[in-house]
């Protein structure tokens, strides 16, 4: 059965699901609190979610070789204020923030704390001194690693907030 068959109840607790998964149930709930807002855009081939917009700004892509969401920053600001720090973020120094805010990747060595429970190719959010969002991306080396690093990329980021345009992970 093809998703864009289901109900708005039945696609809400779908998308649940996965967002429990990949975060957890304070998460999804905070993501889908404007569901009523949400419109969607669905796969031809498959019927499955593609895309998510609150107000015709994407909030998210469906990633379906993980089975997973990648969220957008307008998303990630409306979400991440009410996650209780560290969850699911990179903090960086102040002084490399531009540049990740450009769309930069994060290296090892900028990392000022991180939330120990993510793990390689986990979403993530990062975020200055301050807990600003500064972008979006994938965790490329485990949290116990980034401290040992010198050098090396540990955050690929998809999406800076000055970013243009948003990179495929």
């Amino acid at each position: 059965m093809k998703m864009n068959s289901f109900s708005r109840k039945e696609l809400f607790f779908h998308i649940y699901s996965i967002l429990s998964y990949q975060f957890n149930e304070k998460f999804a709930s905070e993501f889908l609190n404007l569901f009523e807002k949400m419109t969607f855009k669905f796969s031809k081939n498959t019927g499955k979610v593609k895309h998510i917009f609150i107000n015709k700004i994407l909030q998210a892509n469906y990633r379906p070789s993980l089975g997973t969401f990648s969220i957008t920053i307008d998303a990630a600001k409306r979400i991440l204020p009410k996650m209780d720090f560290p969850n699911f973020r990179v903090q960086v120094q102040s002084d490399v923030s531009e540049f990740i805010a450009d769309g930069k990747s994060v290296f090892a060595k900028h990392v000022k704390s991180i939330d120990p429970n993510l793990r390689i190719g986990n979403e993530v959010f990062i975020v200055d001194e301050q807990d600003n969002i500064l972008a979006v991306g994938k965790l490329s080396l485990p949290p116990n690693y980034i401290p040992c690093f010198k050098f090396g990329s540990a955050v690929n980021v998809r999406q800076g907030i000055n970013s243009k345009k948003v990179k495929k992970s």
